[in-house]
């Protein structure tokens, strides 16, 4: 099984998200994954944030269009300058893309958090030509299954973190065949212990950036040296495996054609 420190992406993100290990764990599978995509042009960055990922992922590419409802995340993706147009848009209420315009959609982490899945698949459905590819990053229901903490916390969790679609794998072939997808591949990542550290971090930090509870832990790594912190995650997460066999991961990537 592949390590997290044999990642080529690890140091990168510690060096980048010392004080939030959860995002700098949860980022290595899905920055695996999407770097060893050749997605064939035109190419949409679906949910794009600030264009960081698709930079990491494909770097010296320039990508066709981005969209994302977050204002300042679109102002900082074109800031960023790797995309030849961005777009602020509401993915589910519609694309502002003619018909067949892309020959891939890339999403990262961003669909399960849109509450009306299906007009946003249709959207990507319609926006991409016949034999284009949707390829998105996404945790699963094992995720939830999984869950390590007391069972109130993940209502708690999901209130903050809005994961509105932790399907499993026939839930997202369902999905995307009804909406005129075929060839509906998914790659594992997370297995199980792995995942339940995923959860633990991103309950614990997660509440405290997004909603400012405070835990003893986190109030200890605020106030920590970024070298050192470094140090403890590559410690507790360095050896992990994050890559999973087929129906043991929390979460997956996605593929799929339009018939």
């Amino acid at each position: 099984m592949k390590r997290v420190d044999s990642s080529r992406f690890f140091e990168g993100l510690l060096e980048r998200y010392p004080r939030s290990p959860s995002i700098a764990l949860c980022r290595i599978p899905e920055l695996e994954l999407l770097s060893e995509l050749d997605p064939q042009g035109p190419v949409l960055d679906h949910c794009c944030g600030d264009g960081l990922i698709v930079q990491l992922a494909f770097p010296g590419r320039t990508l066709d269009a981005g969209v994302d409802l977050n204002p300042r995340a679109v102002a900082a993706a074109r800031a960023r300058g790797n995309y030849r147009e961005v777009v602020e848009a509401d993915a589910a209420r519609g694309l502002p893309f003619a018909d067949g315009s892309f020959g891939c959609v890339v999403n990262n982490s961003g669909i399960e958090h849109i509450p009306d899945l299906d007009a946003a698949v249709a959207h990507v459905a319609r926006v991409l030509r016949p034999g284009g590819e949707f390829c998105f990053n996404v945790l699963n229901s094992r995720y939830f299954d999984w869950w390590p903490l007391a069972p109130a916390t993940v209502e708690r969790y999901r209130r903050f973190q809005p994961f509105l679609h932790a399907l499993d794998e026939e839930g997202w072939r369902g999905i995307l065949t009804r909406h005129g997808f075929a060839d509906v591949r998914v790659t594992d990542y997370f297995p199980r212990e792995t995942a339940q550290y995923l959860a633990d971090y991103d309950y614990r930090y997660s509440a405290f950036y997004l909603t400012q509870r405070l835990s003893p832990g986190v109030a200890v790594s605020a106030v920590t040296p970024k070298f050192l912190l470094r140090r403890r995650w590559r410690e507790r997460f360095g050896a992990l495996p994050w890559d999973a066999a087929p129906g043991q991961g929390a979460g997956f990537m996605v593929r799929a054609k339009k018939a």
